[in-house]
C-alpha cells in the first residue's frame, strides 16, 4: 500500500481525486475509518483501522503514514501557502500554528522513518507546482514502487 500523507492543506485529497480521475484507485483514510467504525468521538483509532482495513493500493490521510505502508508520499507546501489554505477552511490560528510547527519539525517524515527506510519515503512540495505536476510526480513514484514490489 502506498500512503499519501501530510498536514491539512497540503493537497492530499486533491491528489487522491486526481489519481482517481486517471484510473488509479485512491481512497480516503477518513472515509475508510468511518466505514469500518474506527472513529471514537473525533479521533481515529489507527490501530483498529490498521487491523480492519483490507489491503488497498493507495490511501490518503494525515495519519495514513501510520498504517501498514510499503511507501509514503508526504505532501508539503510553504508556510504561507498552508496558512492561507487553512485560514480559508476556518482553522483557528492556534490550530494553524500547530500544523505548521508539525510540518516544519518533520513529524510525519520521522514517524514514517520509524516504520520504513528513507528510500521508501518521498516528499512532494505542492506549493511550488501546479496540480498536474504534482500528479505526474506522484504517478512516477507509484510506478517506481509498483515496479520495485514486482522485482
Amino acid at each position: 500500500m502506498i500512503c499519501i500523507s501530510g498536514i491539512p492543506g497540503t493537497g492530499k485529497s486533491t491528489l487522491c481525486r486526481k489519481l482517481n480521475e486517471i484510473g488509479i484507485k485512491c481512497i480516503s483514510a477518513n472515509d475508510e475509518a468511518a466505514r469500518l467504525d474506527c472513529i471514537s468521538g473525533d479521533e481515529v483509532d489507527v490501530d483498529l483501522l490498521r487491523s480492519r482495513m483490507d489491503r488497498i493500493n493507495i490511501v490518503e490521510g494525515h495519519y495514513s503514514h501510520l498504517l501498514d505502508c510499503d511507501a509514503v508520499i508526504i505532501l508539503t507546501a510553504p508556510e504561507a501557502t498552508i496558512r492561507k489554505r487553512l485560514t480559508e477552511r476556518g482553522y483557528s490560528e492556534a490550530k494553524i500554528d500547530d500544523n505548521i510547527e508539525s510540518m516544519l519539525a518533520g513529524t510525519i517524515y520521522y514517524e514514517a522513518l520509524d516504520r520504513m527506510p528513507a528510500s521508501r519515503i518521498f516528499i512532494i512540495d505542492t506549493g511550488s507546482a501546479d496540480e498536474n505536476s504534482v500528479l505526474t510526480e506522484a504517478e512516477r513514484i507509484i510506478s517506481q514502487m509498483k515496479a520495485n514490489n514486482k522485482s
